[in-house]
């Protein structure tokens, strides 16, 4: 017995079909892996910075899931609550949270489920509802640094403001203008005087100068005609004048030759000297033997 199914269930079963492919599909393309069961935990924002379905779910930077959903009630100050599907292999325990947290330099945002370290931790429940907090991206870190800048550097200028408008206060203005004129008065006087100086002394002073030069030109001129050669030919005539004093000397031709180099004088003086000395002893002896030409006998 054959069963006759009719064109209208046919319709039917293929419509059916093609919804089921349709919406399952449609969820694969999303990233929602429809083969593996999930747990579904969601939070609630203040502010989404960006934050859009399909965005990654991380774990200590390892991705575990995606947004599910954002829904939005602007009647509450929470406004935005966030859906996140995890794989069902996450254990999420008590004592964690949501964070939203960027991803990459383009400006996209993420969420971070912070899990506590820790064993032994009782595990929450699917769909439970996770405290969220926010985590400034590196353009709000800038912002924040260069305002701490901008107002120190307010600070400074006004700093410096206040202390130009405490020096201009009352009188000191006018006296610093005062100061100012006298100061340019002065520097007047004195562009005067070297003016005249520049017109009158330096002129006089340039042509000393200039006659000092010319004397000085008239002594090196005279220095150089002085008759050097003539003083070097009595030197050379005074010289060989020498030399030959010498030559004459160490000669054996001349008298101070010999006497400088014949020792017969010696020998001669040195007689000399021992007659004399004999003769002095004979007068000291016998003194009237001078006289009288006698000699005194010796006993």
């Amino acid at each position: 017995m054959t069963i006759k199914i009719s064109r209208e269930v046919k319709v039917g079963l293929l419509a059916a079909l093609c919804l089921f492919l349709l919406y399952f599909g449609f969820r694969f393309l999303k990233g929602v892996n429809i083969f593996n069961p999930i747990h579904s935990y969601s939070g609630r924002f203040v502010e989404m910075n960006g934050l859009v379905e399909q965005a990654p779910v991380y774990v200590r930077g390892f991705k575990v899931g995606q947004v599910e959903s954002i829904s939005y009630d602007f009647t509450q100050d929470t406004a935005f609550t966030v859906v996140v599907s995890l794989n069902s292999d996450i254990i999420v325990p008590q004592g964690s949270s949501m964070r939203l947290v960027p991803d990459g330099l383009l400006g996209g945002m993420a969420v971070e489920v912070v899990v506590p370290a820790g064993k032994d931790l009782a595990e929450l429940p699917a769909h439970s509802e996770l405290p969220t907090s926010v985590k400034p991206t590196l353009v709000d870190e800038l912002k924040g640094s260069m305002l701490a800048s901008v107002d120190s550097a307010l600070c400074s200028i006004r700093e410096l403001v206040d202390n130009v408008n405490g020096q201009l206060e009352g009188d000191r203005l006018k006296a610093i203008l005062a100061n100012a004129d006298a100061m340019v008065a002065s520097l007047k006087v004195s562009s005067a005087r070297l003016e005249v100086l520049m017109k009158n002394d330096i002129p006089v002073v340039m042509r000393q100068v200039d006659s000092i030069l010319v004397d000085v030109k008239k002594l090196s001129a005279n220095a150089s005609k002085a008759d050097i050669e003539a003083l070097v030919a009595r030197a050379d005539s005074t010289i060989a004048n020498v030399n030959a004093l010498v030559e004459t000397v160490n000669s054996t031709d001349g008298t101070v030759g010999m006497l400088l180099h014949d020792n017969s004088l010696y020998h001669n003086v040195n007689g000399t000297i021992q007659t004399a000395d004999s003769l002095m002893q004979d007068i000291r002896e016998q003194p009237n033997s001078l006289i009288w030409g006698k000699k005194k006998k010796k006993k």
